[in-house]
């Protein structure tokens, strides 16, 4: 459950805190005083876009942070949550700000988030409801997966979709062989020629490397020759080539040392230079020798050269593009050469598909049709309850072609009046029963649906004070098992609330300001008599609103 929200500069809201009740929780208040905002803001902790006009102070960051309070049942329901979770402290603090400039900071107890993480993670822990979400009950579509829930059969839609995905992987192959088939000669021959193309060398960047350095190495041998001869001269050419010229050096310099030993390092000094001349000489004449090359050799890392810059120009940039390209073009080349081997491989494959997810198709259409059964009494029932007395309704589960959700087509009828045919019920429903069926699936789904909060933003709107207290009682019989907030304008559903905040707005340094009052027993009077007859409560409607709580209370 929800257990606090903290809000600032969002909205009309400059700064506030409420603490939530565990069960059903109403918000009421004039029109226009920031009811809705806080369902705004909530959003936006869990993950909605925000604009700009939303941001009181465009110059201050606006913050919004959520608390819950989860149950183990939730975390073993939902384990990602659970890397967030301490074993000493099972709450979850969500917070998120939106600073000048448009930049957004996420933290969940401590950890930084991304806005896709915040999404995935809001979407499990409260299930939104506006005045027009009941619109979704209209759209087919949305039946099936409606009925999927209340079935259970998450774990077999699993492995159908698995299943599903490889057969159509599958068809998707049948039906470029038969492509193939049209055009067999013509590709068998381009193909080859590719892949002789694409074998000419070794699609390997490094050794590609290696090629264009040799290349580069032999077109300036005839250069880099002249160097190294020039070089060898200066060292070896008598009578004043650098090696004779140290050489003759160390006469002088073993008289130096004899007459004064001090001078020894000199000497040592001398002797390495000799060694140093020695061994860069004996390395001029291995580059060399190294520089002599055969013609063909030559021609042929030239040729090879010309063949990767063609390979990569072609089917590059880069040669992985290349090897790529290769691997495909043989496994085409080999589905085609053998056609009609591969396409009776596919065939007994697809056919094997088929059969696999056939059966998994029966056993969820199986269980859609027990869950039809059950669901057709429980929401009689449940309308029955919300004042649609002779409603009848049916979720139809009609056999179709296999598609991504199975072998059904599910829809909704409905009649809500005696005597009259069941039909779509998108084509007959009104907005008001519209929004009881979304009360009566809620109630159905309860078992199966973990989400811990539900959120109802006047779903009431279609609903006229005759049946408040009959939709009232049903919220306080959901909110037994999910907790509840409810924006209301209906006193008789107001009534059930076990915490009732009133949302005022009041003008303050000229600027006007939402607030949010926790209402006591005397204060909640008050509000439902004013709802009922007015700014100015009278006598009658007070004794009204004193009625209508104490009736919640005994239902």
């Amino acid at each position: 459950m929800i257990t606090s929200i903290s809000i600032r500069n969002f909205g009309l809201i400059d700064s506030i805190s409420i603490d939530f009740d565990p069960i059903l929780n109403v918000f009421t208040g004039e029109t226009g005083a920031g009811k809705s905002i806080l369902i705004d803001a909530l959003r936006f902790a869990l993950g909605e876009k925000i604009g700009q006009s939303q941001i009181r102070d465009t110059g201050s960051p606006c913050v919004v942070e959520a608390v819950f309070d989860l149950s183990d049942k939730y975390l073993n329901e939902y384990p990602p949550i659970r890397e967030y979770i301490t074993n000493e402290d099972s709450s979850l603090i969500i917070s998120r700000t939106y600073l000048p400039g448009g930049k957004n900071t996420i933290k969940l107890n401590g950890f930084n988030l991304t806005l896709s993480q915040l999404k995935e993670i809001g979407n499990h822990l409260v299930d939104f409801h506006g005045p027009n979400d009941h619109q979704i009950l209209l759209a087919p579509d949305m039946h099936i997966k409606i009925l999927d829930r209340i079935a259970d059969i998450d774990e077999l839609m699993k492995s159908y979709y698995a299943g599903h995905e490889v057969y159509v992987e599958l068809l998707g192959k049948k039906k470029k062989l038969e492509e193939m088939e049209s055009t067999k000669d013509r590709e068998t021959e381009l193909l080859a020629h590719q892949i002789k193309e694409l074998e000419q060398v070794p699609l390997d960047e490094e050794q590609c490397a290696s090629i264009i350095e040799e290349q580069s190495r032999l077109s300036n041998a005839v250069a880099l020759g002249e160097e190294i001869a020039k070089l060898l001269e200066l060292f070896e050419s008598p009578p004043y080539g650098i090696s004779e010229t140290v050489s003759s050096a160390f006469s002088s310099m073993k008289k130096l040392t004899a007459l004064d030993p001090g001078t020894r390092r000199m000497f040592d000094l001398l002797e390495s230079v000799q060694i140093n001349i020695s061994d860069l000489t004996a390395e001029l004449k291995k580059y060399a020798d190294s520089l002599s090359f055969d013609h063909k050799d030559a021609e042929n890392v030239n040729r090879q050269c010309d063949v990767y810059y063609e390979i990569k120009r072609k089917y590059g940039p880069l040669l992985d593009d290349a090897r790529k390209f290769y691997d495909n073009a043989k496994e085409k080349y080999s589905l085609i050469s053998d056609i009609e081997m591969s396409s009776r491989d596919l065939a007994g494959n697809i056919n094997s598909s088929r059969q696999k997810i056939t059966k998994i198709a029966d056993k969820i259409s199986a269980a859609r049709l027990k869950t039809a059964d059950r669901l057709k009494d429980t929401i009689e029932d449940e309308l029955v309850e919300l004042g649609i007395k002779h409603a009848k309704f049916e979720c139809r589960v009609e056999r179709t072609e296999l598609n991504r959700y199975g072998s059904d087509n599910v829809t909704f009828y409905i009649s809500p009046n005696a005597g009259e045919p069941l039909k779509p019920l998108s084509e007959i429903v009104s907005s008001g029963e519209a929004a009881r069926l979304m009360l009566a699936l809620k109630k159905a789904l309860i078992q199966v649906d973990p989400i811990p909060v539900l959120i109802f933003d006047e779903i009431d709107s279609q609903i006229g004070g005759r049946l408040g207290t009959i939709t009232g009682n049903k919220l306080k019989e959901i909110a037994a098992h999910r907790q509840v907030i409810l924006i209301t304008h209906l006193p008789q559903i107001a009534s059930f609330a076990d915490k009732h905040f009133k949302v005022t707005k009041k003008v303050e340094k000229n600027r006007t300001v939402t607030q949010v009052l926790d209402l006591n027993k005397d204060q909640r009077i008050e509000e439902l008599a004013q709802m009922m007859s007015g700014e100015n409560e009278t006598d009658i409607s007070k004794k009204h609103a004193k009625d209508m709580l104490a009736k919640a209370k005994r239902d």
